[in-house]
C-alpha cells in the first residue's frame, strides 16, 4: 500500500514539472512575440514618421505658399463686355503694354501687346512715388519716423546752415505734397538734377522762394529726400526696407529700384514692378492698408494719402500724399491713382471696388488715359 503511494506521489510530480516545464516555454514564446512585434510597430512607425511627420511638426515646418491671383469673367462682375472690348480696342492704337482690370478681388480682364505678359517688369517711373509715400507711412506707423510735421533738418542738419526762415520750416508733409517752397520743378531742373554728383544735396542747396505749403511745385528731388530720410531713420534703403515690410507680405518678387550716386533707392523714378504686383499695391489701398488679414499700412495713412491735401485749381487732377486725385465716369466716382512719365498707372476707385493697372511707353498726351477709365467705368455701371 505504501509502496503503491509512493509510486502515485512520485507520477504527480513529474506531471507537475512536465507541466510548469511546458508553461514556461510557452509564455517565453509569447513574451518574445510581443517583444518582437513591439520592436517591429516601432520600426515601421518610425519609417511611417520619415516619410510622413506629425501634424505638429508639419504645421511648424510648413512653408506658406504665396498669395497668387484668382480670375474670372466680366459678366460675373456685371460688367458690360462690349464696353471692355472697346478699351482693348483704344489700346491697340497706341503704345500700351498691358492692362489688367482687377474688380471685386479678382483679375476680370487682361491684354499684352506682343512680347509682353504677367512676368514682364516695367520700370514705373513717377509711380515709383507713390511706392515711396506708402514705405513712409509704414515707417511712422512702426515708430521709424515721429510723424510728417517733423522739419526735414532733423535728417539734413545742414539745411540751417542757410540761414533760410523757409527752409528750416520744411517738413515731411510739405516733401509728401511737392510744397517745399524751394525753387525747383521737374520741368525746369530735371536734366540739372540728374546730373548732379550728389541728388540730395542739389535739392537742399536749391533756393527757397515761398513759405512751405503755399506752393505746388512737382519736382522729383522731393520724393528722393523721403526716400533718404527713410534710410537714414531705418538703416535700410527704402528698397530694403520695403522687401521687410510691404513687398514681402504681399508676396511680391519682382520689384526692384535704382539708385543714386551716394547709393540711395531713387524712391521718386527707380522702381520697378511686374503688372500684377502693381495691381497688388492698388488692391492694398483699396482695402484701407489690410492684405490677407494683416494690416500691412494703417487706414488712416491710406485715407490721408488718398484724398485731396492740395487743390490746384489746375490740370486734370488734384493732389495727396504724392497720389493724384479725381473722379472717372458718367457719375464721378471718386478715385486716386499712382502715375508715372510714358504711362505707368495704378487707378483705385472705392466705390464700384476696381483697380485698373496699366504700362506704356507712350509720350503723348495722358487724356487717353482718361478716356480708357472712364469707359471701364462706366462698364462697371
Amino acid at each position: 500500500m505504501k509502496k503503491n503511494l509512493k509510486k502515485s506521489l512520485i507520477i504527480i510530480l513529474v506531471i507537475i514539472i512536465l507541466v510548469a516545464v511546458i508553461l514556461f516555454f510557452v509564455l517565453r514564446d509569447n513574451t518574445e512575440v510581443a517583444n518582437t512585434n513591439e520592436v517591429e510597430n516601432i520600426v515601421v512607425a518610425n519609417a511611417i514618421n520619415e516619410i510622413n511627420p506629425l501634424v505638429v511638426e508639419t504645421s511648424e515646418a510648413q512653408v506658406d505658399q504665396a498669395w497668387v491671383w484668382q480670375h474670372d469673367t466680366l459678366e460675373n462682375h456685371n460688367i458690360n463686355a462690349s464696353e471692355i472690348n472697346s478699351v482693348h480696342n483704344i489700346i491697340d492704337e497706341y503704345p500700351i503694354n498691358a492692362e489688367v482690370i482687377v474688380k471685386d478681388g479678382v483679375i476680370v480682364d487682361e491684354y499684352y501687346k506682343d512680347g509682353y505678359d504677367p512676368n514682364s517688369v516695367f520700370t514705373l517711373q513717377s509711380t515709383s512715388k507713390s511706392i515711396t509715400s506708402a514705405l513712409i507711412g509704414i515707417a511712422i506707423d512702426k515708430g521709424y519716423i515721429e510723424g510728417v510735421n517733423v522739419p526735414i533738418s532733423t535728417y539734413f542738419p545742414q539745411i540751417l546752415e542757410s540761414g533760410s526762415e523757409y527752409k528750416s520750416q520744411i517738413t515731411i508733409l510739405n516733401l509728401l505734397t511737392h510744397t517745399t517752397g524751394l525753387d525747383a520743378s521737374d520741368t525746369a531742373n530735371w536734366d540739372e538734377w540728374l546730373a548732379s554728383d550728389n541728388w540730395v544735396n542739389y535739392v537742399l542747396e536749391r533756393p527757397a522762394t515761398s513759405r512751405p505749403g503755399t506752393v505746388f511745385s512737382y519736382f522729383t528731388g522731393n520724393t528722393h529726400l523721403l526716400s533718404a530720410i527713410l534710410q537714414q531713420a531705418t538703416g535700410m534703403t527704402a528698397l530694403e526696407f520695403g522687401r521687410q515690410y510691404l513687398f514681402g507680405p504681399l508676396d511680391i518678387e519682382s520689384a526692384e529700384c535704382s539708385t543714386d550716386p551716394q547709393g540711395i533707392s531713387d524712391g521718386g523714378n527707380g522702381f520697378a514692378l511686374n503688372i500684377y504686383d502693381m495691381a497688388k499695391i492698388g488692391e492694398l489701398y483699396l482695402n484701407n492698408g489690410v492684405w490677407n488679414g494683416e494690416q500691412i499700412i494703417s487706414s488712416q495713412w491710406i485715407q490721408d494719402s488718398t484724398r485731396l491735401q492740395i487743390d490746384r485749381s489746375s490740370g486734370s487732377a488734384d493732389y495727396g500724399y504724392q497720389w493724384w486725385v479725381r473722379t472717372f465716369g458718367d457719375n464721378n466716382y471718386p478715385a486716386f491713382f499712382a502715375q508715372g512719365h510714358y504711362g505707368q498707372y495704378i487707378f483705385v476707385v472705392p466705390d464700384i471696388d476696381l483697380v485698373v493697372a496699366i504700362t506704356s511707353h507712350y509720350e503723348g498726351s495722358t487724356s487717353i488715359y482718361w478716356r480708357i477709365m472712364n469707359n471701364i467705368v462706366n462698364a462697371c455701371d
